[in-house]
């Protein structure tokens, strides 16, 4: 077959998988808004103010627009500004029983992984071996969540992840909100170590496809570019993007990972609010560089901008769009060891209907300075779009679709493009304690063994996700 038969064949098989699966997605649709509705969420709030967890969540971890605005304002109620302490013990009288009301714990992993990819191997090596392989894994990993009021317009948040694999344990996130400062919703602060993108339309930390990281092959010494067997499941939207960028101290970045404005936890500070009215919410911070596990090795410091339009926040239906720009100063480096800026732009939307949430992110990262060494060797633009869908297919199960696609760039000899769709049933067996099933499918041509971006060919997941 003429090899521009083989291209338009590969196009129209990858154009049948989005075609297929877009169709289970809007017979789920279809189906979600003949049943009862019913969410289930991590329950410490739900204690502390004796509610239901449907006032903030549609399908948790995903917020609805009351547990935004929950979320806004400091971990008070919206409208209110008591810290929550009203008719309840403050936190200094608080004794053992009274505990469970700021803190709750999570155990998620994955009890089986399966994965089919071609190992990957230098150029000029032998093609791949082929691997099927399927691993036990859970539990991945702990995570001990503390939050609440300490007094009026004073709130904090704590997070402690152990990795189960990699042994380490750390604050994931960790801050203090001093809110409603000047007048009500004019200003809310946050100070320490939190998720950026919390407030746009699309948040980082709330998904319902986990991240699941690349299996490294060799990463040794610094500025020694990675090699990888199986590329990372990641928002292509939030990824690096870039193949052969480096963090200050020299660490290779992954593509795959999550960093700048939709990195999981950051250290800095920020200002949110709302001083028009419920249509507006806008953001400002300033962090350290990206990627920098504690304090800042760099004089100069990463800002951002975020602008949030709510079109509508009924009981029943929401939509919103956001737009946000990222500036970073000598936040990466190249091989050559020099400092480059790091910036993104991007936008995200979301709509919910019942039990019906649609999202979407696109970004677009660019390198400036880049040095004249790198000319023609490395692409300083790169891109990536994310779309989503969760809903309720029964009053206790929940099916989620996405598709990511990655434009990456960095160096032309190393950057490899993926686009993948992954699918997962999620059932509650209790409020708290949910199963799951997930897989992963690869649209692009596997290409031998080269490249683990275009490798994988599938990935399966089934795990455990349990809240208390």
């Amino acid at each position: 077959m003429p090899s521009s038969d083989v291209k338009v064949v590969n196009v129209l098989a990858r154009v049948s998988i989005v075609i297929v699966a877009l169709s289970i997605l809007c017979g789920a649709i279809l189906t979600s808004l003949l049943v009862p509705e019913e969410a289930q969420a991590i329950p410490a709030f739900a204690r502390k103010y004796d509610v239901n967890c449907t006032a903030c969540h549609t399908a948790p971890p995903i917020l609805n627009a009351f547990g935004q605005r929950f979320l806004e304002n400091g971990y008070q109620l919206p409208g209110t500004e008591d810290g929550g302490i009203t008719g309840k013990k403050k936190l200094g009288d608080l004794n053992l029983d009274d505990v469970n009301q700021y803190l709750a714990f999570r155990l998620v992993g994955n009890v089986t992984s399966s994965w089919s990819f071609k190992q990957q191997n230098p150029p000029g090596a032998d093609a791949g071996v082929v691997e099927n392989k399927t691993e036990f894994t859970f539990p991945e990993n702990f995570v001990l969540f503390a939050g609440g009021t300490v007094a009026q317009n004073i709130g904090f948040m704590a997070e402690l992840g152990h990795d189960v694999e990699g042994g380490e344990t750390e604050v994931e996130r960790g801050f203090v909100t001093f809110n409603n400062l000047g007048s009500h919703d004019l200003a809310h602060l946050r100070v320490g170590k939190f998720d950026p993108s919390a407030f746009s339309s699309y948040a980082t930390v709330r998904q319902q496809l986990n991240d699941v990281g690349e299996s490294q092959t060799s990463c040794s010494g610094t500025f020694v570019p990675c090699s990888y067997n199986r590329v990372g499941l990641s928002p292509s939207a939030f990824a690096t993007k870039f193949y052969g960028l480096y963090d200050r101290s020299g660490t290779y970045l992954s593509p795959f990972a999550s960093s700048l404005y939709n990195s999981g936890g950051e250290t800095g500070a920020d200002i949110h609010g709302r001083p028009f009215g419920d249509w507006l919410l806008y953001q400002i911070g300033v962090l350290n560089g990206a990627n920098e596990p504690f304090g800042d090795s760099n004089k100069g410091k990463d800002v951002y901008g975020m602008i949030r339009f709510d079109y509508a926040q009924s009981n029943y239906f929401s939509a919103n769009i956001s737009g946000f720009v990222y500036q970073g100063h000598s936040n990466a480096k190249v091989q050559t060891q020099e400092d480059v800026n790091w910036n993104r732009y991007g936008g995200s939307a979301r709509a919910t209907y019942k039990m019906v949430d649609v999202y979407a992110a696109f970004a677009i990262d660019k390198i400036n300075k880049t040095p004249t060494g790198m000319a023609g060797l490395f692409d300083s633009t790169a891109s990536g779009l994310t779309i989503g869908a969760d809903t309720y297919v029964t009053s206790k199960t929940l099916v989620s679709l996405r598709y990511d696609n990655l434009d990456a760039g960095g160096m032309r000899d190393q950057r490899t493009s993926a686009s993948f769709i992954g699918v997962q049933a999620k059932y509650y067996l209790r409020s708290n304690v949910a199963i799951f099933a997930r897989n992963d499918f690869n649209l692009r041509q596997s290409e031998g063994g080269d490249t683990a971006a275009r490798n994988l060919r599938n990935a399966f997941f089934s795990g455990i996700d349990v809240i208390f």
